[in-house]
């Protein structure tokens, strides 16, 4: 129930935070070379940088970067940035936005994210080896929409852990995975199946080895209904519990059938010498395709010019369309 919760929320804070960052005043502009003389601070002037790759940084009135884009030398926008700092002038997130202002990218500079928060919370890495001191979250949203990746990042640039995010063709949630890395195991997935007619929401979860934790229901309640005392609530009133209570009372039959997903549980990976392979897709680095096998502990990994194709457990295409879009961050 948590944890479905903060996915609705997620949306909601990447709009405020644009809106926030776009409200601050803009107290003056300064053009870069390259991103090395925007962190050094040396500026070029205005009428240099025509004809050049270069990165335009907007600061408010305390000085610090509230916005930064980059300009190809033909003079077109390759990216645009947004940051938003702290009252002490901290960090908080970063956020990479396309022309419509909607998030590609998004990074948080936190202790308490609350993803991060759940998946250390689960002991799945060794805290004792693994500094979680001023972590930090990136959210991947391919088109501007939903959210298909988290990965958690050590100051020091360590990757320790990711979820992914599968999305049916209706753009319900279908599957949600929690990885370890950098072996690239997972040790948490959560089956979801929606029910249109009904408004009930099915939910499996299941552990290491894939083994079947649990399975619940839930009621799709319309939010004008989901609170009856309205905001702001104080003292120890939940309304959700009314609504769970009704659930067990009620002795609502869930199937205990597995979710039905489409097309296979595994990915499926077509080599150029036309051996077909299930595998579980992993991500990418400089080498190649990774990935694990059904039947094998260890992380693998693929040239790509020995890979003709790589389609998702969902029936979509990964490879070779774009793929460092969606699983190389």
């Amino acid at each position: 129930m948590e944890i479905y919760t903060l996915k609705s929320i997620i949306i909601l804070i990447f709009s405020l935070l644009f809106g926030t960052v776009f409200a601050s005043e803009i107290s003056y502009i300064r053009y870069y070379l390259n991103e090395k003389d925007f962190i050094a601070n040396v500026p070029m002037k205005s009428t240099n940088r025509r004809g050049y790759d270069h990165l335009t940084a907007y600061f408010n009135d305390k000085n610090l970067p509230v916005k930064l884009e980059y300009y190809m030398s033909n003079g077109s926008l390759r990216k645009r940035e947004i940051m938003e700092y702290s009252s002490d002038k901290i960090l908080m997130k970063k956020g990479e936005v396309n022309s419509e202002g909607k998030f590609l990218k998004l990074v948080v500079y936190s202790n308490d994210e609350p993803w991060s928060v759940e998946f250390q919370k689960s002991n799945f890495i060794e805290k004792e080896s693994v500094n979680l001191v001023d972590q930090r979250s990136t959210f991947i949203i391919p088109r501007g929409e939903q959210v298909t990746q988290i990965i958690f990042e050590t100051i020091d640039g360590l990757k320790y852990g990711k979820i992914e995010l599968d999305y049916d063709y209706l753009n319900f949630l279908s599957e949600e995975r929690w990885r370890k890395l950098p072996s690239g195991e997972i040790i948490r997935k959560f089956n979801y199946k929606f029910d249109l007619m009904s408004n009930v929401t099915q939910i499996w979860e299941y552990g290491k080895n894939n083994k079947l934790v649990s399975e619940v229901a839930l009621d799709m309640v319309p939010a004008d209904q989901l609170y009856r005392t309205p905001p702001p609530r104080t003292g120890n009133i939940l309304d959700e519990y009314d609504i769970i209570r009704k659930e067990i009372k009620e002795k609502r039959i869930i199937t205990s059938n597995n979710p039905i997903i489409p097309h296979s549980v595994f990915d499926r990976l077509v080599l150029k010498s036309g051996q077909s392979l299930e595998v579980d897709f992993v991500g990418t680095n400089q080498n190649g395709i990774q990935f694990r096998l059904s039947n094998n502990d260890g992380l693998l990994t693929v040239p790509f010019n020995n890979v003709r194709s790589l389609t998702s457990r969902m029936g979509d295409v990964i490879y070779p369309e774009a793929i460092e879009f969606r699983k190389s961050y």
